[in-house]
């Protein structure tokens, strides 16, 4: 009976720490997506810029970009109608629509030379390269862009599989990275 009821305990202890473990892997592994989503959906935004595919609007040559803003749950995909090099709400540059990053996570930051806490993120014809504007509009002349996407009420120190960097280089490249 004694034995019987150390086997019991044995497996109730492994039972407990495998489901512990298994929730904080379940939100590493979404985490990851969420980061891979958000770089794709610039990627295809970067793609249709420089494509010679219309994009709904009956112009080739527009300009598209990611407006994005830390400490949200969301990212905008705009068309520049107005050659503001901003995204202006109500008006009908929306391009899709807005995406919506999972609630259980965030835009933790937006690191453009410094904490930024708003970026846009532009891409002109013909070329792949990214040009980055600060929340006054004005040009930053940076080599990359970086986007902390991490889970909702995770401390600015705390790392590991809470945190995916979204890096956008000025050349125009686009890369998902573990913390740093």
């Amino acid at each position: 009976m004694i034995e019987l009821l150390v086997s019991i305990s044995i497996i109730v202890l492994v039972l407990t720490i495998t489901l512990t473990r298994q929730s904080s892997f379940n939100s590493a592994v979404l985490l990851r997506s969420e980061a891979f989503d958000m770089a794709l959906a610039i990627r295809e935004v970067q793609l249709s810029a420089v494509s010679a595919a219309s994009d709904g609007s009956g112009e080739f040559r527009s300009t598209l970009g990611v407006r994005i803003t830390a400490n949200s749950n969301e990212y905008v995909l705009f068309r520049d109608v107005n050659g503001n090099n901003a995204y202006d709400p109500g008006s009908s540059e929306d391009y899709g629509s807005r995406a919506i990053i999972d609630p259980r996570f965030e835009i933790g930051s937006v690191d453009v030379g410094g904490d930024v806490g708003e970026i846009t993120v532009l891409f002109e014809r013909p070329n792949f390269d990214a040009l980055f504007y600060d929340s006054a509009r004005n040009l930053v002349d940076e080599p990359a862009a970086r986007i902390q996407l991490r889970l909702k009420d995770t401390a600015a120190g705390d790392c590991g599989d809470q945190w995916r960097i979204i890096e956008i280089t000025s050349a125009g490249q686009i890369a998902v990275e573990n913390c740093p």
